[in-house]
């Protein structure tokens, strides 16, 4: 491990030696990394470089993926989640996702964000607490509360991806993992996305997947460099953009290749 690895004393997640296989081909080779909570961690590098596939180890959604094989040890609190007994239902619940493309389901917003608490045992009688605090977290409550009975699919693509982010907020998660959640919006609601994942570090620990250099700046407390599967360098944003210690990691951050 890298100094700056080492010197995340508490880490709220800890990856050991991970390794993934597609088949016969390797997409992960030999990761540690250790994640401060209440903190940014941005996931750069180029496309096909292993991010995304990193950032499902977190939540076991690769477990979806046909001839998948891991090896290794991701922690969270200090608990294994590839350890026998692991109730992935649960796990998801406390480590929460939000994809590159919104997916609001095809109901009201008020039954999109009612949908996984109801799953948890939330009773009627708070159902209207939770989807109102989860709107609010979101940064969205005041744009929708008018019309919580009108089709989610209506929203804008900025509103949609907002909403789903407070549909993971309702389940209360403790880590949030984003998967380029910016990458199909316009300026404005991209820099709205930006300030709501800075805000929301201050309760949860997020992890970012995301292609803007200037995002990952911008927003993100630590920095993590992919590149063919494997962890170049990680570190403290400020120390990897302005003074990286491996050649790749700058030539990458100045667009001399990826």
């Amino acid at each position: 491990m890298t100094e700056a690895i080492q010197n995340v004393s508490h880490p709220q997640i800890e990856v050991e030696n991970l390794n993934l296989w597609y088949g016969e081909k390797q997409a992960l080779d030999n990761i540690s990394m250790r994640i401060p909570k209440n903190s940014v961690t941005a996931l750069i590098g180029p496309s096909g470089c292993g991010k995304s596939t990193f950032i499902r180890c977190l939540n076991r959604m690769n477990d979806l993926v046909k001839n998948c094989r891991i090896e290794g040890k991701v922690s969270i609190e200090g608990n294994n989640l590839y350890g026998k007994g692991v109730d992935v239902v649960d796990l998801r619940k406390h480590v929460g996702m939000v994809f590159q493309k919104a997916n609001p389901f095809p109901m009201s917003i008020y039954d999109n964000i009612a949908y996984g608490p109801r799953l948890h045992g939330v009773s009627k009688k708070d159902m209207d607490g939770v989807v109102e605090s989860a709107l609010r977290s979101a940064a969205i409550w005041n744009e929708i509360s008018d019309r919580l009975e009108s089709s989610a699919l209506a929203l804008s693509g900025g509103q949609q991806q907002r909403l789903c982010i407070a549909r993971t907020l309702a389940v209360k998660p403790e880590i949030i993992l984003f998967d380029e959640p910016c990458s199909a919006l316009d300026p404005i609601s991209t820099s709205k996305i930006e300030e709501l994942i800075v805000n929301l570090k201050n309760k949860y620990t997020i992890v970012i997947v995301t292609h803007n250099m200037q995002q990952a700046a911008r927003i993100s407390d630590y920095t993590a460099f992919f590149l063919m599967g494997r962890l170049i360098e990680f570190g403290k944003t400020k120390q990897v953009f302005q003074n990286p210690r491996e050649k790749s990691t700058e030539d990458y951050i100045t667009g001399r290749f990826g």
